[in-house]
């Protein structure tokens, strides 16, 4: 039995809603004015709707700057139709974030286990390792008033001024030292913007730029390249990443933030050993919780895949443990290379480097995971399957491994900031699974208004209980299946690529699909009613 028929079963089976969330949203803002207009758009030139007054309850579920105002789509808790637009300053803000709001209590009791067979293979969720930080070690200069001269006259009013650094650029063609430092920072201050705004692409070129400038600079140069680096691995670009971090190492030999980020590539690039020598160099250079966990974590890879065996493909590399046999491995690297070329046709993209798979017996992939029990694999930057009595590749197993390769795509696409519920739609799309056996539950659930809606289901769900990962599971494959539905693949494609700029997933939403997070709560809604409910 699978996790969405578990779902199905137990809400059908209940007579109380399968969360407890109410009919609607709660309140994420309370109004802090004496009294604040509502307009029926972002402008105060269109209609005044209602006022509300001081202290009053609001749900914002989209914020929009329009020139020097922002304005919050505001809903009353409960309601799920937008009652119009406020102007963001009025309000004072408690947000809720996704997961927050989902707590085991909230679950209704599971009327039943498996209906029959050997436990099944269920996908977990997609998890990113954990965030890498930007340890910039920003290089003393970028505190001097020179830095700040050059950064104020290149950014004004929150604009770039493009002509300002072509004015910088032609200064430093005469070789003086002080014009090329002055270029270099200009376009250190432009990366640092285009950073700020999400936009790597241009952040990359920016300091890029910097480096030929900052030849003669140590400083400006290391700081250059630690931040080359970071974006790179960002991006997944594990290689790129090392070439700029082996240059900062010879200017600083000793450097902790070096030994750091290249822990992060070695380990991108499955490189266990050497991504602990570097992680235990930082720690001993500038101990870190965060840095520590991270080595611990690899620590408990290293113990476990001691021993195994190795397969490698042009964009796989695998490790299995007795509990797998050779022949057994070589089948999934196969089906593995088959869903690459399928999954880089349907998202129209390619991941930067080879992605790592490691089997497991199930003893060590709970050991390594600390998953809960609703959870037989998981992507967490790698593949993670266990496999233990399985001869061959059978159909659930193949359904399994092209789930999470999907998450190795997603997560390289949007820049790991693809919502949780978006993710686990577009990897039950690709392996293949529709809504028809659970869709009749889904519509119950939001008509009731006892669902989750899915801006509450954007974080991780490895805290949820079985019955609720089972509706997050299910009603974010129907949120999928509505959009593809309704916009196609292409306008899919569209949104995984804006989400790795955009500043909020909603916003993503707005801009490529025009709707907002209620609006595609409903959407589904109607898709399933009209597709699955007669």
């Amino acid at each position: 039995m699978k996790i969405l028929a578990l779902f199905a079963m137990s809400c059908l089976a209940w007579s109380g809603p399968c969360l407890a969330q109410g009919s609607g949203a709660a309140a994420n803002s309370i109004v802090k004015l004496d009294s604040l207009t509502v307009y029926s758009e972002a402008s105060t030139s269109s209609s005044a709707v209602r006022e509300v007054k001081k202290g009053d309850s609001l749900f914002v579920s989209l914020e929009l700057k329009t020139g020097a105002e922002k304005w919050c789509s505001v809903r009353l808790p409960g309601e799920k139709v937008r009652i119009g637009y406020v102007q963001c300053d009025g309000l004072e803000r408690s947000d809720h974030r996704s997961g927050d709001l989902v707590s085991s209590a909230d679950a209704p009791p599971v009327s039943g286990g498996p209906m029959s067979g050997a436990p099944p293979i269920v996908s977990g969720p997609a998890q990113q390792p954990s965030a890498i930080r930007l340890p910039r070690a920003r290089s003393a200069i970028e505190s001097t008033a020179d830095y700040a001269k050059v950064s104020a006259a290149v950014v004004r009013d929150d604009v770039l001024d493009n002509g300002k650094i072509a004015e910088f650029d032609q200064a430093a063609q005469s070789g003086s030292a002080v014009a090329m430092a002055r270029a270099a920072l200009a376009h250190i201050a432009a990366g640092n913007f285009e950073l700020a705004h999400n936009d790597a692409e241009h952040s990359i070129e920016h300091f890029r730029a910097a480096l030929p400038l900052a030849a003669n600079q140590p400083s400006i140069l290391f700081g250059t390249l630690i931040t080359l680096s970071y974006l790179h691995l960002v991006r997944s670009e594990y290689s790129a990443a090392l070439e700029y971090l082996g240059q900062a190492r010879r200017i600083t030999p000793g450097s902790g933030t070096v030994a750091e980020l290249t822990g992060w590539a070695d380990y991108g690039l499955n490189r266990l050993d050497d991504a602990i020598k570097e992680w235990e160099t930082s720690q001993r250079i500038k101990p870190d919780p965060e840095t520590a966990a991270l080595l611990e974590k690899a620590r408990r890879d290293q113990g476990v895949e001691q021993g195994t065996r190795s397969g490698e493909t042009s964009h796989f590399v695998l490790h299995y443990q007795g509990g797998a046999t050779p022949q057994l491995a070589n089948e999934i690297l196969r089906t593995l290379e088959d869903q690459f070329r399928s999954i880089q046709t349907d998202l129209r993209f390619t991941p930067a480097e080879p992605i790592g798979v490691v089997l497991y017996t199930e003893e060590s992939f709970r050991d390594i995971t600390r998953a809960p029990g609703w959870v037989s694999a998981l992507n967490d930057g790698r593949i993670r399957v266990p496999v233990q009595g399985l001869g061959s590749v059978n159909e659930d197993l193949s359904r399994v491994l092209k789930h999470e390769l999907t998450h190795s795509f997603v997560r390289q696409m949007t820049l790991g900031r693809c919502p949780t519920w978006l993710n686990e739609g577009i990897a039950q799309w690709e392996e293949g699974r529709r809504s028809a056996e659970n869709a009749r539950a889904l519509i119950a659930a939001y008509d009731r208004g006892s669902f989750t809606p899915l801006n509450r289901l954007e974080g991780s769900w490895l805290q949820f209980p079985a019955p609720v990962a089972g509706f997050a599971y299910a009603w974010a494959l129907g949120a999928v299946e509505s959009v593809m539905a309704r916009s196609g693949p292409l306008t899919m494609n569209r949104l995984l690529a804006n989400l790795a700029t955009a500043s909020s997933s909603e916003i993503a939403l707005r801009e490529v699909l025009q709707i907002d997070y209620a609006d595609l709560d409903r959407q589904t809604a109607d898709y399933l009613r009209q597709s699955y409910g007669k």
